[in-house]
């Protein structure tokens, strides 16, 4: 019985150290999902759940104009006449208009050349596309892309005709008149680049008249 008093003591001794080795989580610091914890005290402590933000997608606009507002149609032609030649030029194009100022666009181009001295029609077929930047409601900058397959006269002695591709780019401005909600005239002055000896305009600069509808 007198062992058993004194080994009690230091059991309990020894238990208590044992356990003092063993780290204890307190209560309150242990986080599960949707239960709350619990402090010193016994007080219910709310767990706070950090939940992370999901982006905000960009919002897109949406272009809602009914289709015959977003396309046009424009009949360009253009005319000169000087002491050696007659110069006719007719294009149908058919352009998209994005919501604010910019227009893109293309089409084809027919060019007649009347050369007096030779008496000979030089003809010119080709395409074109261009940009325009309407600024304001009646002013516009312009630019354009042409490639015509053009005749020329190679030998002037025999009249000899041949063909050339030719380059063009023009740039410029113009003023537009509206008469109705799709129709209006178009009236631009432009200025070719790349204008050369083989091109089958009269000038550099270039005068048009256009229709739009």
């Amino acid at each position: 019985m007198t062992k058993f008093i004194f080994t009690l003591p230091v059991l309990l001794f020894l238990s208590i150290g044992l356990f003092a080795q063993i780290p204890v989580t307190p209560a309150d610091t242990i986080h599960k999902t949707g239960t709350p914890t619990s402090d010193t005290a016994g007080k219910k402590v709310p767990v706070t759940t950090k939940v992370q933000e999901q982006p905000v997608p960009a919002r897109v606009h949406k272009d809602t104009r009914p289709l015959k507002d977003r396309i046009d149609f424009d009949l360009g032609t253009s005319f000169w006449i000087n002491p050696s030649q007659v110069f006719g030029e007719l294009s149908l194009l058919v352009s998209y208009r994005f919501p604010k100022i910019l227009s893109i666009g293309a089409g084809p181009t027919y060019i007649i050349n009347y050369q007096r001295d030779a008496d000979k029609n030089l003809n010119g077929l080709g395409g074109k596309i261009f940009a325009r930047a309407q600024l304001l409601k009646f002013f516009y900058l312009w630019t354009e892309y042409q490639g015509i397959n053009s005749q020329y006269v190679s030998d002037w002695s025999t009249l000899t005709i041949d063909n050339e591709y030719v380059d063009s780019w023009f740039l410029g401005a113009g003023l537009n008149i509206r008469l109705g909600r799709r129709f209006g005239i178009n009236m631009a002055v432009l200025y070719d680049v790349l204008h050369g000896s083989s091109s089958p305009y009269y000038s550099a600069t270039t005068y048009r008249l256009g229709f739009s509808f």
